[in-house]
């Protein structure tokens, strides 16, 4: 135990160059970070918690492993001087803390009794809707929680020139999304073992630690006695107790009618970007400012602005040819309100009647690429029921499909609000449509 002289520094309160304080701390994950592409090592990671619950991550240089690999044991609590803090890196941190610190060579490690205020374990969990906003991100790693629904068998991959076991499981969370998690290496041969052990028929709740969303989880838990788990446990046996009746497809359908007002007051923790909504709208202007098409890749269909190479897609690779895709902003209206929405690529082309690659060959001056062809302005006033979804969760709905009336549910009343555009008689709509209501004769 450390003396009763003893003054330990919260790390909430440490600051770049404070380094001749000392902590009490917990090492809560331990971890070689490494380049898996060259097998680099960047150092031996941990992450601290302390009596307050306050977390930082610091790490270990490759050339003072030897020192510090044996004398720094995952779960026990220490007492750390004479180390260094930063500024936190720019990637792979498994926590918000924006101070890293450093144990160097004369960083003085002691070892002392357990603490039970210093908790075992520190998450930021973050819910599955927002995962989608980290794909790409290396500056944070990600915490997920979630009831283990699915596990695959372990097999070998060719992995960048190496032979790896993975495993790949499913997790649910209490708004029933399922997650798909891959796990490498001894990773995924220990979660596998550990569930087999478990048994098929266990209900068991599990959180992969330092996850990166595009890639795989660097450690995992099995029904830890911690309270964010115990909830999650608590509401996921309410739910078992009380099942909600599933729904038939047709159901869900008929469920999914809104208006415009209704859209645009939608909750996002309520929905999410699988999320998808029927709404029975007029198109009454089509914004060809920026474009009513684009040039994209002939696969994934993403935009070939920024790709390395004219024929080579940042996604895909090297393609045949680029093609013109639709991109119509168009603004839609009934009886509650306007609004805008996407139309993209094969839903714009079964709108319109003809590809946008030809439309495209019909452009014979350069104003004509923000101006509507005549196929596309002739939609303007036309009645649509359309199935829409919110991409990113964040009010911004794009057409999905066209529904033939004929094979959907009659929309609700409150639903079913569409306004009819009606020219007044003797009126001629412009030929044009320029940039939002512009118009030339």
């Amino acid at each position: 135990m450390g003396s009763a002289e003893d003054v330990f520094t919260p790390l909430s309160q440490l600051k770049y160059g404070m380094d001749k304080c000392k902590v009490r701390v917990r090492i809560s994950r331990l971890w070689e970070s490494f380049n898996p592409k060259n097998d680099t090592l960047f150092g031996l990671d941990c992450l601290l918690i302390d009596d307050q619950g306050k977390t930082m991550q610091a790490r270990v240089e490759p050339g003072d492993i030897e020192r510090f690999e044996h004398r720094l044991v995952e779960g026990k609590v220490y007492a750390l001087s004479d180390f260094h803090v930063d500024v936190q890196r720019d990637y792979y941190m498994s926590c918000s803390n924006e101070w890293t610190m450093y144990i160097r060579r004369q960083t003085v490690v002691t070892e002392i009794g357990d603490i039970d205020s210093i908790p075992l374990y520190s998450f930021e969990f973050v819910n599955f809707k927002d995962l989608r906003s980290r794909c790409g991100d290396k500056s944070l790693l990600t915490d997920i929680l979630g009831h283990v629904v699915g596990v695959g068998g372990l097999h070998e991959v060719t992995k960048r020139s190496r032979v790896i076991e993975i495993c790949n499981a499913s997790i649910r969370d209490l708004r029933g999304k399922v997650l798909g998690v891959t796990l490498y290496g001894d990773i995924a041969s220990g979660f596998a073992e550990d569930m087999a052990e478990k048994g098929k028929d266990a209900s068991v709740v599990a959180v992969f630690a330092g996850m990166s969303v595009d890639s795989s989880s660097s450690e995992y838990y099995l029904d830890l006695e911690m309270p964010e788990v115990q909830e999650f446990r608590a509401n996921l046996r309410i739910q078992k107790a009380n099942p909600v009746p599933k729904k038939t497809p047709a159901q869900k359908l008929a469920e999914s009618w809104r208006t415009i007002e209704q859209l645009k007051n939608l909750d996002p923790e309520e929905y999410d970007e699988d999320t998808t909504f029927l709404c029975r709208v007029s198109l009454i202007d089509i914004d060809c400012s920026n474009g009513w098409c684009y040039l994209g890749c002939d696969t994934c269909q993403k935009s070939m602005y920024g790709a390395p190479r004219k024929y080579k897609c940042a996604r895909c690779g090297p393609i045949k040819r680029p093609v013109q895709w639709y991109k119509l902003k168009a603004k839609v209206e009934d009886a509650t309100g306007t609004m805008d929405l996407m139309i993209f690529c094969e839903v714009a082309e079964e709108l319109v009647g003809v590809s946008a690659e030809g439309l495209v060959g019909n452009i014979e001056e350069d104003d004509e690429w923000y101006a509507l062809p005549d196929e596309i302005d002739d939609l303007i006033g036309s009645t649509h029921t359309f199935q829409v979804f919110d991409k990113y969760v964040n009010g911004s709905f794009t057409v999905r499909s066209i529904m033939d009336d004929a094979s959907v549910p009659a929309p609700p009343s409150a639903a079913s609000q569409c306004k009819e555009v009606v020219d007044p008689e003797g009126s001629q709509k412009p030929n044009k449509r320029l940039r939002g209501d512009d118009s030339i004769n």
